[in-house]
């Protein structure tokens, strides 16, 4: 529902907040404007209805082409709770003009932005396991980076099976019957590359940015995905900080029950 009007005070100040409007167009885009103060508003009352409530911060702003405080205060809401993320240049962008639509910004990898070799900004640990993703394999091949890898990580692609030689559901079961951190290492090379199913981590910079309209049932989606991200991104890292204490024989390990999951051919 919209935003509630709590006082008299309150419904003359929206009355001094009404604009001319003298055109068909302009009068299309106020109307797109108010929509939007009104769904975020909406969504600030139904998330946070104590800090709603208590706020003094104005819901009117002084153009319509531009948030009300109390829009921005949601948004800075949204990013103290991590509700969803909410990037600072997104946050700088609303102090000046209507965020129309919710952004969803990539928190995954970025390493399919990179070309060639200029791929330092991977971490070896990440690096050394391209070959057991489709796309780092793809990345490798298409690149001639094969020597390259072979030279940094002292593993010969020919002793890797290729992703689609393994039975991959079997692969995740010996993963789940092996000590920690192994038991994630499924989770880690969905995240390489890019198929977690997880809105938040499966786009790269190279990919065009999905929005989202501003709705209660959007929010709760992305919310829920955005925990199961974090969990993601937690489970990674410490998966990656387990094969940097001792990166050649960690992989083998992982390799080792690669190798064992075998397509039936």
């Amino acid at each position: 529902m919209p935003a509630t009007i709590l006082s008299v005070s309150q419904a003359i100040a929206g009355l001094r907040h009404s604009y001319p409007v003298t055109k068909p167009i302009e009068a299309i885009e106020f109307l797109q404007q108010t929509l939007n103060s009104i769904q975020i508003l909406n969504l600030y009352q139904h998330f946070f209805p104590t800090e709603f409530t208590t706020s003094t911060s104005s819901i009117y702003s002084d153009s319509p082409d531009i948030h009300s405080p109390r829009e921005l205060e949601f948004f800075s809401r949204l990013d103290e709770t991590e509700l969803i993320p909410i990037s600072p240049w997104q946050l700088e962008i609303a102090q000046e003009e209507r965020l129309d639509e919710l952004l969803i910004e990539p928190w995954g990898l970025d390493w399919l932005s990179y070309e060639d070799y200029d791929i330092e900004s991977l971490a070896p640990e990440w690096q050394i396991l391209l070959p057991l993703t489709s796309k780092g394999l793809d990345w490798l091949t298409e690149n001639d980076a094969q020597d390259w890898y072979e030279e940094e990580f002292n593993v010969l692609f020919s002793h890797v099976l290729p992703p689609d030689r393994i039975n991959y559901l079997q692969f995740q079961e010996l993963c789940s019957l092996a000590d920690f951190p192994i038991k994630s290492v499924p989770i880690v090379l969905s995240f390489l590359n890019y198929s977690t199913g997880n809105i938040w981590l499966d786009g790269c910079a190279q990919d065009e940015y999905q929005f989202r309209e501003w709705t209660v049932e959007n929010l709760i989606s992305l919310s829920a995905q955005w925990q199961s991200a974090k969990e993601v991104i937690t489970q990674a890292q410490q998966v990656i900080d387990w094969l940097a204490t001792d990166r050649p024989r960690r992989f083998q390990q992982i390799l080792e029950l690669w190798n064992k999951s075998t397509l039936s051919i």
